[in-house]
């Protein structure tokens, strides 16, 4: 795995989006290779949670990218998802906050 994003990988967070409804993120970062090529490439992907809310089912999504990643990743660093325009900020779970993401999203 590239050194550079090591620090993201496997890392939990929790925020609220803009309607105040909780989210979790799970983080995974690494490097990919063409099988023809040999090619190797360093990702970051996102794994967003987004809770049940009156009127909305719980939801997962994820966002994978390859390029401009060192912007990406300082902002992840800052606690900023920028998830496609929604700027939605994130913290570190606590353990009991932990113990909440794996009843809902099976995530350790």
């Amino acid at each position: 795995m590239s050194g550079k994003y090591a620090d993201l990988d496997g890392l939990l967070g929790i925020g609220e989006d803009a309607d105040g409804v909780p989210f979790y993120l799970r983080i995974t970062a690494g490097e990919l290779s063409y099988d023809r090529s040999g090619e190797v490439f360093d990702h970051i992907q996102v794994i967003l949670f987004q809770t049940a809310a009156p009127g909305r089912p719980a939801d997962a999504n994820d966002m994978f990218e390859t390029d401009e990643l060192d912007g990406l990743a300082a902002e992840l660093r800052r606690g900023i998802l920028d998830w496609y325009g929604d700027r939605m900020p994130f913290r570190l779970p606590t353990a009991a906050e932990r113990a909440v993401i794996h009843a809902a999203t099976g995530w350790t």
